[in-house]
């Protein structure tokens, strides 16, 4: 019945907004992003908050980009004093049977030698870029120059080599002056949601170790929220971003489709390149970067810069942050919330966002209830596009080494090259249907639309499951509840942290709230996830490193490692 009524229906494989929504917005971005300045974006102070929590108690609180580039300016700290910092940090991070399996590979020289690079440019006060010396690491699924892409198994990295070139995000970021501190860990090949991973061992949740991180951009969100880096890059298909950022407690952007330059060969029509970080000011200005302008020839570090933007980023206006600075005021925001897919999570999820919802009401901002019918269909569309896109992307990695992937990727793989084109076309159509619902429905009568993260917590590891792997379907429908629509349409959205489980069990891990809004309006998600951030005070992880206080320890001498 369901597809009959698609008969009329022309598929769309690219989710883009029709030709005329794209004339009328385009053109409004561009005179937004004028009057933006980016560089005093970054050096603009967040507004002071108190630091003493209700019971006069210092709140714990992540050192931030702002912090490094200030104590760097200040001559306070060296960029090559928090590298050794890191490098110690992530061995230790790493020791234990039970560790925390963030950053998996780290090339130590290369690292330590870019951070005496950057310590005498600001001696010589000549940054290279507005991140010189701030630490960032990048998942294993994406180019980074000198290192494999191994996407998490033990063999591809073996198969295609080490990277040429760094992917243009990348390379954008080390324009910025970014030191690359290593790849991080990832579910197998990004095709589950908890994060495990047979080769490595699984990134462990910093709040409990006992926990998964989410997937699959598990060691990004592992080396945020344990004080590893304060940025991190993650690819999102189908909430691998903000998955493990719910679970985590950090901040995670999924742009809209195709701000990033990236070849997604994998996942071409839903795979979003994006920033994860501690807060959302730094999230913002790791979208920034990334969605930015990619110079040509060679950055000042002499890394080649041999990349060309993909033809549908001509589709993509210029980035811009003009609304985040504005007051909390939200007398004009309209709020879209669909009731009934609101509440199916855990109840102490539903609590804490619906906590948040209220706080931006008492704001000015006003809900609106608005629904999204066949929920469950556009669900299934995502499902069999994404799982036919990797099938087919995985090519001959998969045919010739099937016996190397975990019987969980297996099963994926199979239920993807499963699929006939009649599957595929009408999980097209389906998708032209779910974009016209939410414009019709949701983003003709609000701004953003609200849900929780994920529904529930971070799950625990079971008992053997290194050893064996898991296959839990009702957890990654949990866990994937809110997030798919996002990716099948291309529109953007940002989990930001609003409570923590107060339940024994799941006690301090965190909950997390998704706002999503239509094509280019980043800008306001931001606005709204930074006033989110101010209402809570944030819970110290189990497993943290204080970076600048182990940095600081270090000698600034670099002849004595």
């Amino acid at each position: 019945a369901q597809t009959d009524k698609l008969h009329n229906v022309m598929p769309l494989y690219y989710p883009f907004p029709p030709q005329k929504e794209v004339d009328n917005q385009y053109q409004k971005h561009v005179e937004l992003s004028q009057k933006f300045d980016l560089k005093e974006f970054v050096n603009t102070a967040v507004e002071n908050h108190s630091s003493k929590d209700d019971d006069g108690t210092t709140k714990f609180r992540y050192w931030t980009m702002q912090d490094y580039l200030s104590m760097y300016q200040k001559q306070e700290l060296t960029p090559y004093q928090v590298a050794l910092a890191i490098s110690k940090a992530v061995q230790d991070s790493n020791k234990e049977a039970v560790g925390l399996k963030a950053i998996v590979v780290m090339n130590r020289n290369e690292l330590l030698q870019d951070a005496r690079q950057s310590t005498e440019r600001y001696k010589n006060n000549k940054p290279l870029g507005l991140l010189d010396g701030v630490p960032v690491a990048i998942k294993d699924e994406v180019d980074v120059k000198g290192y494999p892409t191994t996407k998490g198994t033990t063999f591809i990295g073996e198969l295609d080599g080490i990277a040429a070139t760094d992917c243009p995000v990348v390379a954008k970021l080390r324009q910025a002056g970014a030191l690359i501190v290593g790849k991080t860990n990832m579910h197998e090949y990004g095709i589950g949601t908890t994060g495990y991973n047979w080769h490595f061992g699984s990134a462990r949740n910093p709040h409990n170790l006992n926990h998964y991180t989410g997937g699959s951009s598990s060691g990004s969100a592992a080396a945020v929220a344990a004080g590893l880096v304060p940025l991190a890059v993650g690819l999102d298909g189908g909430g691998s971003i903000r998955i493990p950022s719910s679970l985590c407690g950090i901040v995670g952007l999924k742009p809209t489709f195709n701000r990033g330059d990236m070849d997604f060969g994998v996942c071409p029509s839903l795979a979003h390149i994006g920033p994860m970080a501690s807060c959302v000011k730094d999230a913002a200005i790791g979208y920034a970067i990334m969605a930015g302008p990619l110079q040509d020839n060679q950055d000042g570090s002499g890394h080649n810069m041999e990349h060309k933007s993909q033809p549908t980023r001509q589709y993509s206006p210029p980035a811009h942050l003009v609304s985040f600075s504005k007051d909390q005021d939200l007398k004009n925001i309209k709020i879209g919330i669909f009731d009934d897919y609101f509440n199916d999570a855990d109840p102490e999820v539903v609590d804490a966002c619906s906590r948040a919802v209220q706080h931006m009401e008492s704001l000015g901002a006003q809900v609106v209830k608005v629904e999204i019918p066949n929920m469950e269909e556009i669900k299934m569309a995502h499902g069999i596009t994404i799982l036919t896109e990797m099938a087919s992307g995985a090519g001959e990695h998969y045919a010739k080494n099937i016996h190397k992937f975990t019987p969980e990727s297996q099963i994926s793989f199979e239920l993807g090259r499963s699929m006939d084109g009649c599957n595929f076309l009408n999980a097209q159509k389906v998708r032209r249907y779910a974009m016209h619902l939410l414009d019709e429905n949701v983003f003709s009568k609000v701004d953003v639309f609200i849900s929780p993260g994920t529904a529930c917590t971070a799950p625990p590891l079971l008992k053997n499951v290194e050893r064996f792997g898991e296959s839990n379907l009702v957890q990654t429908s949990d866990l994937m509840r809110y997030i798919v629509i996002g990716n099948l349409c291309g529109i953007p959205g940002i989990t930001v942290p609003v409570g923590y489980s107060s339940v024994e069990e799941k006690k301090n891990l965190p909950i997390s709230l998704l706002i999503q809004s239509k094509h280019w309006e980043e800008d306001i998600m931001f606005r709204l996830a930074k006033i989110c951030e101010a209402n809570i005070s944030h819970n110290k992880p189990m497993v943290y490193y204080d970076i600048i206080d182990m940095a600081s320890r270090e000698s600034t001498d670099e002849s004595h490692e």
